[in-house]
């Protein structure tokens, strides 16, 4: 049986200032700094101190943290569902967290509280695609002994290195929860898929046969997407513009809008890269 999401199990939010400078910080620098070095040497590229953004980093005003996010969403999550017969947590992100190597995932099993056997894993480093890649993970994890699970996604605004990509996103604090069921309440998952070297032009043939590989109505399915994506689907396609700043939360925030007795395709277009995931909506009966 696959998993399901409820729009009114998907909370989100963006978020301002979280957390207030601390003169402390400024100490630390060389330590943020070498980290950056590091990182950049083990992905193969070339590090100087001119891409330092450490300094505007740790000085912005409106800094919010992954844990920091999340806290502020927990308390809507506590009252839309039992949190108790949840098994698996799952974190997708981009960019990194503003407190490098904390575990948000801990921290959340254990603010609701949850079995010590409860499982948590983090997947990063796949672009705007990872929030539907971990979709698809907790559908191939979440199996007749699991009852519930949780998909946490955030990503935020201020890196501690200079990124042009990043410049043109202009990406804010965000983050959203998930609370997925076996229960078929809400929309019904369909499936994942990845398709590379898709170009602009293929894109809206590449939809038409994810529809058909989904079981998805092309008549009224509605397909979620940056506005970039759908200016090349028909004009006659049901298109939601995902807000691009939202990044790996995007898909999801337009989907809480949504009807959940319409089909809908999820979609992202990266590099060339087309992903999406399939929701098949509940059908009423005549």
């Amino acid at each position: 049986m696959n998993i399901c999401l409820s729009p009114q199990h998907i909370i989100w939010d963006t978020f301002g200032q979280l957390e207030t400078f601390n003169p402390a910080w400024v100490d630390n620098i060389p330590h943020w700094e070498s980290y950056i070095a590091a990182f950049f040497k083990a992905n193969g590229l070339t590090w100087d101190a001119t891409q330092s953004n450490v300094t505007s980093c740790i000085h912005a005003p409106d800094k919010a943290s992954f844990i920091s996010m999340f806290n502020q969403l927990l308390p809507t999550l506590r009252q839309r569902i039992d949190t108790e017969d949840i098994d698996v947590v799952l974190m997708a992100h981009w960019t990194p967290d503003l407190h490098l190597g904390t575990s948000v995932v801990n921290h959340v099993i254990y603010s609701l509280n949850l079995s010590e056997q409860s499982f948590g894993l983090a997947i990063s480093d796949r672009g705007l695609s990872a929030s539907l890649f971990a979709f698809d993970c907790l559908n191939r994890y979440v199996c007749n002994n699991h009852r519930r699970a949780l998909l946490l996604i955030a990503d935020q605004k201020h890196l501690l290195y200079r990124s042009t990509l990043m410049a043109q996103l202009q990406p804010a604090n965000s983050a959203c929860i998930l609370a997925i069921n076996r229960e078929q309440q809400g929309w019904c998952y369909q499936g994942y898929q990845r398709r590379v070297e898709i170009s602009a032009d293929q894109l809206a043939s590449c939809c038409d046969e994810m529809l058909a590989h989904f079981s998805l109505s092309p008549s009224d399915c509605r397909i979620v997407a940056s506005s970039a994506v759908l200016s090349h689907l028909p004009s006659t396609a049901y298109r939601i513009a995902s807000d691009d700043s939202l990044l790996c939360s995007a898909p999801f925030a337009a989907l809480q809008r949504g009807d959940p007795t319409q089909d809908y395709l999820l979609l992202t277009w990266e590099n060339a890269v087309l992903t999406a995931i399939g929701l098949r909506g509940q059908r009423v009966m005549a």
